[in-house]
């Protein structure tokens, strides 16, 4: 499977300290990210997202891979709906020309993927997969959301709660 990662995401996992966990989420992908993702992480960091530097580090460790865009990944990057931010085109962009998998938080570039039948997984998806998959326990799962929440000032509403810890579909 190959993972593409909108900045959103990333922020959201280093800020609970559970960077390392997408690793563990996707066992046998490389997560890859667009130059412009790269770029918005450093710009967060001289912002003060002190939490950011972890993904920086898992750069260049090779954990997190930057993926140069190809001609047609530009062009078509440069013509998605207005209101994505660049990071979030050049991820879409490649989750679509290269048949992969986004994962992103912004409602509009989910839903754009979502039209145009581009795989994506949003934070709620991700935080129940954690579970379902027994990465970690749903207490854990709760603990990290706590952490994405003071540090992201992140709030989730109760009914994405109530689709993160519903029971198991059989």
């Amino acid at each position: 499977m190959f993972i593409i990662s909108d900045t959103n995401i990333l922020s959201s996992f280093a800020a609970g300290e559970a960077l390392f966990l997408l690793a563990r989420l996707f066992p046998n992908s490389r997560i890859y990210i667009p130059p412009m993702v790269q770029a918005e992480i450093k710009v967060g960091l001289t912002r003060g997202k002190t939490h950011l530097a972890v993904v920086l580090q898992a750069i260049e460790a090779k954990q997190i891979e930057i993926l140069a865009l190809s001609s047609p990944e530009k062009y078509l990057s440069q013509n998605l709906p207005d209101g994505l931010n660049p990071g979030e085109c050049e991820a879409i962009a490649l989750a679509e020309q290269r048949h992969g998998r986004l994962l992103s938080n912004d409602r509009q570039a989910v839903r754009y993927c979502h039209q145009q039948n581009i795989q994506v997984l949003d934070l709620v998806d991700l935080l129940r997969l954690l579970w379902l998959k027994q990465v970690i326990s749903k207490d854990g799962v709760k603990r990290l959301i706590q952490k994405m929440e003071q540090v992201e000032k992140l709030k989730l509403k109760s009914e994405q709660l109530a689709t993160i810890f519903a029971p198991r579909r059989t």
